[in-house]
């Protein structure tokens, strides 16, 4: 039976419906998606997995201002030294770069449907219904790829933009991804990704979302991760009025590894979720999740991670650890770390924890001359420092410890 609406639909919803029946190029894929949508609507506190983040809520007074208002000068990027290939996703609307490297073949292509995991998932099968062009990338097999991919996803204005990013990394490929999320006012922003790692491939994505104080916006990365892969990702954000990260990685073939880590640093009304969901069905797989989540002010932190291992996934090697430091009494931090496991011969484990600056460590800084912004300061650098200093690259993990320096100086 199909789960039906327990709300009724927000002025936000019923704008999106009339913008979606406008428009000439919809073809049955997006009816359908949308027809899944609106059966649910987007999802609310009374939903188990969201009631942290209540995605109706937020944008119950939100307006789905669908005008096409000329785009703002665009900033070069920070990640700009790494010399990428940069891509632009602004407003929902990708543009392609005009450079060619060997290996790599690049375009501004059709979206496809979502795959049958996801079809379930309000606000992905809204992506689906209202994603026009998607970027598609595909590494051929054996190519090491020196330059990064670099993802803008910018929004210039307070309306609804939705993105789509199809990736193929072939046999014995390797590939560095950054994406990075800025935005300016109160509009509504989606990110569906989906990432097929083939056998022996590697990829590495690196993710800065520094969204506007008011935005609210959700991204999905489904990555499906085959024999002897290995995937690595480490995630940083400031939050937003409300963001959530979601990861959806499928272990298909033996000896494959991951490693999923991530940052959150709020302060004000900011919100961050990060939520995954890896499901091992493969034998002699391994992963390490690690989060940290930091909030100030009423700044609130949620962590969901989730490790299902199905019956014929042997061997499985899988550790999740999430901590929380609350820097004042309105902060708030949520954990939800979960381990369904159906076969017998694993190591799987996890751990959660919430706490306060140490104030014996502060005072020992203290005497030595710190002043308390100082000693606070060094602490959180080196509790947030165990996420960055596993970033193997020199350059971005400087990039990676700089955002968190420039966050600890604005908590001033």
């Amino acid at each position: 039976m199909k789960a039906s609406r327990r709300i009724p639909p927000s002025a936000f919803e019923e704008d999106l419906a009339a913008f979606f029946r406008a428009r000439e190029n919809s073809d049955a894929r997006h009816q359908a998606a949308f027809e899944r949508f609106a059966e649910t609507g987007f999802p609310n506190r009374r939903v188990e997995g969201w009631k942290w983040s209540d995605f109706a809520g937020a944008l119950r007074s939100a307006a789905a201002n669908t005008d096409s208002a000329a785009h703002d000068v665009i900033a070069s990027s920070p990640f700009a030294a790494l010399n990428p290939l940069e891509f632009l996703i602004i407003d929902g609307v990708p543009q392609k770069p005009a450079a060619v490297i060997d290996g790599l073949e690049y375009g501004i292509v059709d979206p496809m449907a979502t795959i049958p995991d996801l079809e379930s998932h309000a606000i992905v099968n809204l992506n689906v219904a209202m994603t026009e062009r998607a970027v598609g990338l595909t590494l051929r097999d054996g190519v090491l790829l020196d330059r990064p991919i670099l993802i803008r996803h910018i929004q210039t204005k307070p309306q609804p933009a939705f993105a789509k990013v199809l990736m193929r990394i072939c046999d014995g490929a390797s590939a560095t991804l950054i994406e990075t999320f800025e935005g300016i006012g109160a509009g509504f922003a989606s990110l569906l990704a989906h990432v097929d790692l083939r056998e022996d491939a590697q990829l590495q994505r690196y993710v800065v979302d520094q969204s506007d104080n008011a935005g609210v916006s959700h991204s999905m990365f489904a990555v499906k991760i085959d024999k002897d892969a290995s995937f690595r990702q480490t995630s940083l954000s400031t939050g937003g009025r409300l963001v959530r990260h979601e990861t959806l990685a499928h272990f298909c073939g033996d000896g494959a590894t991951a490693h999923i880590d991530s940052v959150a640093l709020l302060g004000g009304e900011r919100h961050a979720d990060f939520t995954t969901h890896v499901l091992h069905k493969a034998p002699g797989c391994k992963i390490r999740q690690l989060h940290k989540g930091v909030a100030r002010d009423r700044g609130r932190a949620v962590f969901q991670g989730k490790f299902e291992v199905e019956r014929d996934a042997q061997k499985t090697d899988a550790k999740m650890t999430a901590n929380a430091l609350l820097l004042t009494d309105g902060a708030e931090a949520n954990h939800k770390p979960e381990l369904e496991i159906y076969a017998d011969d694993v190591e799987c484990a996890h751990g959660s924890t919430v706490g306060a600056l140490d104030d014996d460590a502060l005072f020992y800084l203290r005497q030595r001359g710190l002043s308390e912004h100082q000693a606070r300061a060094l602490l959180i650098e080196a509790f947030a420092g165990e996420v960055i200093d596993a970033i193997e690259d020199d350059q971005l993990r400087s990039l990676f410890a700089g955002r968190v320096a420039a966050w600890l100086e604005e908590q001033q």
